[in-house]
C-alpha cells in the first residue's frame, strides 16, 4: 500500500463506517467484509484498524453497541448509528462532497 493510499484510507474510515451502518446495525466482521467487497478490497481493514475507529465513534456519542449471545455461537456485537450519528454522517457527507468536488477542480486544472 502506498503512503498516499494509507493516508487517503486513513481520513476516510470513520465515514465509511458511519455510512455502511447507516444500512442496517452490524458487527465487527460484517463490517469488515463488507466494506471490503463494496469498495473492491481498497478498504480492507484489519481488526487492530476497526475496533479502535469504532469505539472512537461510540464513545462520541455517534454509534452504540448491543451485545447479542446466539444460541450456539459466541455473543456478538452489534453496532448501530445514533440520532446524533445520522446527524454527523449527513454532515460529513456534505463536507466529503465539497472537497472531492474541490479536488476534481484542482486536478483537471
Amino acid at each position: 500500500m502506498s503512503g498516499w493510499s494509507r493516508e487517503i484510507r486513513k481520513g476516510a474510515i470513520q465515514l465509511c463506517l458511519l455510512a455502511q451502518l447507516r444500512q442496517r446495525r452490524m458487527y465487527g466482521f460484517e463490517i469488515i467484509r463488507v466494506l471490503r467487497e463494496r469498495s473492491n478490497g481498497f478498504f480492507d481493514l484489519k481488526e487492530g484498524t476497526l475496533y479502535p475507529a469504532l469505539h472512537r465513534l461510540e464513545k462520541r456519542g455517534l454509534l452504540e453497541a448491543e451485545i447479542v449471545v446466539q444460541e450456539g455461537r459466541p455473543p456478538r456485537k452489534y453496532y448501530q448509528l445514533t440520532p446524533a450519528g445520522e446527524t454527523a454522517l449527513a454532515e460529513a457527507e456534505a463536507e466529503w462532497n465539497l472537497m472531492t468536488s474541490a479536488m476534481g477542480d484542482i486536478l483537471d486544472g
